[in-house]
Order: structure tokens, then C-alpha cells, then sequence
């Protein structure tokens, strides 16, 4: 049986917080390729209650999932360059969205990492943060 591959055509919600969010996703993928892994974590909420969803299962606590990634990267230069496709992005209220996109890491030409993460974001205290993360 041949392989089946979705094609998605991403077109951009209407709504300021579905904006807001794209740009806190860009921003934390910046902050990621300068090999600044505590920006790029500032976008999570920094709560015991975040949720990290892999196929290894689930970590709750945002300094968990922090360790978790100062294990994995503790040579900042092994972290490589994230890059993302946006595939469905929903404004849910002002205060929620939910993301889902296609993302990949590449370190000297080759792929280490990558898949497809759906994130909960939610505006708290003034600010837009993860609250939950799938990644596969």
C-alpha cells in the first residue's frame, strides 16, 4: 500500500491573540537558534502545572521539563536550528489558542529531531505562554 501524504494550505486566522501567538512561537524559535535555551523556555508557563506530552510519555512541571533540556543540551551548539511549518492555528478565545505545526531541528546539515506538536497557549499575567505541548 503506498504511502498517503496531507497536504495542508495554512491560512492565518482573523484575531489579535492567534497573531500574538504565532509571534511568541517566532520569537521562542529565535531565542532556540541563538542556543538560548532559558528565552526560548520563558515562552512555557513556569508553573508545576505545564504539561510536556512525548512518546515517552508525560512530564508535568515546567523546571522538569527544563532539566530535561539542560540534560539533552548542555553544549548549547548541539542544539541546532528549529525550523516550523504552521498547520492549523485556532483562535480560541482572547485568552487561548491552540497551534499545531510541523517542526524539525537540523544540526550541520543533518535532521536530529523533528515531528509534528500541537501547543496550548494561554494569556496569563499579561503574557502569552504554553501551558501544554504534544510533541511526536
Amino acid at each position: 500500500m503506498a504511502a498517503t501524504t496531507v497536504l495542508t494550505s495554512f491560512k492565518m486566522p482573523e484575531g489579535n491573540a492567534a497573531k500574538e501567538v504565532k509571534q511568541a512561537l517566532e520569537s521562542q524559535i529565535a531565542a532556540w537558534n541563538k542556543g538560548d535555551l532559558e528565552t526560548a523556555m520563558s515562552f512555557y508557563w513556569n508553573s508545576p502545572e505545564m504539561l510536556w506530552v512525548s512518546k515517552n510519555g508525560t512530564e508535568k512541571g515546567y523546571q522538569e521539563v527544563l532539566d530535561m533540556f539542560l540534560e539533552q543540551y548542555p553544549d548549547r551548539s548541539k542544539m541546532g536550528v528549529y525550523s516550523y511549518e504552521p498547520l492549523h492555528l485556532e483562535q480560541l478565545s482572547n485568552e487561548a489558542v491552540y497551534f499545531v505545526f510541523r517542526w524539525k531541528i537540523e544540526l550541520d546539515g543533518k535532521q536530529l529531531m523533528g515531528g509534528i506538536s500541537s501547543q496550548l497557549w494561554k494569556k496569563l499575567d499579561g503574557r502569552w505562554v504554553a501551558t501544554s505541548e504534544h510533541a511526536s
